[in-house]
């Protein structure tokens, strides 16, 4: 691909030496020709796997993902097969994922793919958009970071989409294993971080210095875990050295990232095996330690035979195909908080009672800052408890009951948690049969406008900004709600003043 011509300078600003240098952004084609100009011929050569080499066929790549990387290459473009894809094709396995990554950058993938959007700011990529959802992602080879400004003909250059080449792409990816290309356009294995040789050993490894890695993103370290215990594979000595070390680093990661990462895994089908080994590396007393404390409080063997039979059953469910919700999850992960509160219940009362549970359970859903919607549902399932173990004895499950909106995940954290027997597998076959429930679930809350004019910026009840701000908090907390800052309090006021003077000017117009 032949280079964009580049404007030199030249004017007053060239001719001034003792005028400051103008700093300019260029566009995404003219950097990733200057990065791939000046970087190209410093790297080593890769491994080529050749096709007699590997297992990797085109039979079994997804026909959209062929149609893109064929286009790339009838184009101009290079165009690779990268990630996780190129990992599960070679083990044998069906990837879930088959992202792409090339040399065009995002807006010349756009003119090529009429279906393609451009979503990120720090560092954009493509998403192309096929019916029923389906989605493929295209990105432009990543620099390694080290070039966030170009010095060039005079010019200091500052750009958020670093572009790069395929080998710094390579090592930007955090397990070797991750960092695989699959060529289109010679059936090839492309390997520039010796992820070929960690998948036949059997192998999890950093790309790169571990300890820095694991610092500059600690969630790559429950990444290690994750591939670890999902492959069945070893993690490599200084990888895990570094996850010893640097385990503490855990506690710096997004919680938002950290709760994703545990709905993931809590839906693998492998989350038993994942958080035994998040226990014995220390990593679940960490982001857990009102569970790991209940293990000891109980005593080590009950606690995580809780654990251990309520994560194997999860995956059970998963190998059955069954949906594993976000609620099913946080009841397995937190059984050993939740059993020994049903146990205190005996099947009295006919009314949901959550307290007991929200009492248990808090301290836990706040440390991994739990979604609102998320808590809410599981208080409404948990506080069905008492009612189903009351309609199991009468083998009767009341129309009150049945007609709620979370009646059937009520009845799967029940299956989930109840000891197994011909009177629970009788019980939930009854309530399984039932109709479906005709109570509509409520409505999520909706965030109030930010700025615009009205009620957005207080209107009645008094709630401007600082509103939308306690709204905004009471949605990412299990309590459902937020303090008020006197900055708040200040832009509720502001919201007032402005609607005075909207008055007074319409007085003095009429």
């Amino acid at each position: 691909m032949a280079p964009r011509g580049r404007a030199r300078g030249s004017g007053r600003g060239a001719e001034d030496e003792g005028a400051p240098r103008r700093r300019r952004r260029l566009s995404p084609e003219e950097l990733l020709d200057i990065v791939m100009a000046d970087e190209a011929e410093e790297v080593e050569p890769p491994r080529v796997v050749d096709r007699s080499e590997h297992e990797v066929s085109r039979r079994d790549i997804d026909p959209d993902a062929l149609k893109i990387l064929y286009r790339l290459q009838d184009k101009g473009f290079r165009g690779y097969l990268v990630g996780g894809g190129v990992r599960d094709l070679m083990l044998g396995l069906r990837p879930k994922d088959f992202d792409i990554a090339t040399d065009a950058s995002p807006r010349q993938l756009k003119r090529l793919f009429g279906n393609g959007r451009i979503i990120g700011r720090r560092f954009q990529l493509v998403h192309i958009h096929y019916p029923n959802g389906k989605i493929i992602e295209v990105a432009t080879f990543r620099s390694t970071g080290e070039s966030d400004r170009v010095e060039r003909n005079g010019e200091l250059i500052h750009r958020d989409n670093v572009f790069g080449t395929p080998s710094e792409d390579a090592l930007r990816r955090d397990l070797t294993i991750n960092g695989l290309f699959y060529d289109i356009a010679t059936f090839a294995i492309i390997d520039y971080v010796g992820g070929f040789q960690d998948l036949e050993d059997g192998l999890v490894r950093m790309v790169g210095d571990p300890v820095y890695s694991f610092r500059e993103d600690p969630v790559r370290m429950l990444r290690a875990i994750r591939h670890a215990t999902r492959l069945g594979f070893e993690i490599e000595r200084e990888t895990r050295r570094a996850l010893e070390s640097e385990r503490e680093e855990i506690l710096k990661a997004n919680e938002a990232r950290l709760l994703e990462e545990f709905y993931k895994d809590l839906a693998s089908g492998r989350s038993r095996p994942y958080f035994e080994e998040l226990d014995a590396t220390g990593f679940l007393e960490l982001l857990l330690p009102s569970l790991t404390a209940t293990f000891r409080r109980r005593g080590a063997r009950r606690g995580r035979a809780l654990l251990q039979e309520s994560l194997e059953r999860l995956d059970e469910r998963h190998a059955r195909g069954e949906e594993i919700s976000h609620v099913l999850g946080l009841a397995a992960l937190l059984s050993p908080l939740i059993v020994p509160v049903t146990e205190t219940l005996g099947g009295s009362g006919n009314e949901p009672n959550p307290e007991p549970f929200r009492e248990a359970l808090m301290p836990a859903l706040e440390r991994v800052r739990v979604y609102r919607r998320d808590a809410e549902r599981l208080w409404h399932v948990l506080g069905a408890w008492g009612r189903l173990e009351r309609a199991m004895e009468r083998e009767s499950i009341p129309k009150s009951l049945s007609r709620r909106h979370y009646f059937p995940e009520a009845l799967d954290v029940f299956e989930l948690l109840s000891e197994p027997s011909d009177e629970l597998d009788a019980f939930l076959e009854l309530g399984r049969s039932l109709p479906p429930p005709t109570e509509e679930p409520p409505e999520p809350k909706r965030r109030p406008r930010r700025g615009g004019r009205g009620r957005g910026r207080g209107g009645r009840g008094g709630e401007g900004s600082g509103g939308a701000a306690r709204a905004r908090g009471a949605a990412r907390s299990p309590a459902g709600g937020a303090e008020r800052t006197s900055s708040q309090e200040s832009d509720g006021g502001g919201g007032r003043r402005r609607r005075r003077r909207r008055r007074r000017t319409s007085g003095k117009r009429s």
